[in-house]
C-alpha cells in the first residue's frame, strides 16, 4: 500500500524514464555474468532472454535475484534499471529485508565509477535527474527503514553537480 506521496513519486519516475530502453546495454544476466569474471556462462545465456524494451515488465522477484546490477552494468543498463529498483524500493520497503532498497541508494550517486568519464547530469535527462534527486529525498525523510545517511550524502552530490539547490526542486 502505498501514500499519495509514493504515487506521486512513482508517477514522476515513470514519466522521466517512460521511453527508456535497454538497447545493447548490459542486462540484468549479463551482471550476474560479469560478476563471475565470465566463469557462469549460464548466465550469459540466460541473458538473450532479458527484457530490454519495458523496465516495467521486470517483476520485483526478478530485480531481488539480482544485487550487483548497479556495479556490473553499463551505463545505459544504470539507466534502465535505476527506475525499476527506486520504484521497488518505494513500494516494498517497509515490508522486505531485500538489500536492493540500499543498494539503490548506493548506485545514485554522482562519483559511482560509471560516471567518471560521463557524469551522472550529463547521462540523465533533466526530468530523470530531478526524480532521482527527488527518490533519495524521500529515503532521506524514511530514514528509520533506507539508508538516510548515504542518500543524504548523494544528494548534496547530485545537487552540488546539477545546481539543484532549492527544495522545491526536489519537492514532491
Amino acid at each position: 500500500m502505498t501514500s499519495s506521496r509514493e504515487d506521486n513519486l512513482i508517477a514522476t519516475i515513470d514519466k522521466a524514464f517512460a521511453d527508456v530502453r535497454l538497447e545493447d546495454g548490459v542486462s540484468l544476466n549479463m551482471t550476474e555474468y560479469n560478476d563471475s569474471g565470465g566463469s557462469a556462462k549460464h548466465y550469459a545465456e540466460r541473458a538473450k532472454q532479458d527484457e530490454r524494451m519495458d523496465w516495467h515488465r521486470i517483476d520485483g522477484k526478478t530485480l531481488q535475484k539480482f544485487t550487483a546490477t548497479f556495479s556490473f552494468t553499463d551505463l545505459k543498463g544504470f539507466r534502465f534499471y535505476i527506475p525499476a529498483y527506486m520504484t521497488w524500493t518505494i513500494r516494498n520497503y517497509r515490508t522486505s529485508d531485500s538489500i536492493i532498497s540500499d543498494f539503490t541508494i548506493y548506485a545514485i550517486n554522482p562519483e559511482h565509477h560509471l560516471f567518471r568519464d560521463v557524469p551522472l547530469t550529463t547521462w540523465f535527462t533533466e526530468s530523470q535527474v530531478a526524480a532521482m534527486a527527488q527518490f533519495l529525498q524521500y529515503a532521506c525523510d524514511n530514514d528509520d527503514n533506507l539508508d538516510g545517511t548515504v542518500a543524504r550524502q548523494n544528494l548534496q552530490k547530485l545537487r552540488a553537480g546539477h545546481q539543484l539547490d532549492s527544495d522545491t526542486e526536489v519537492a514532491l
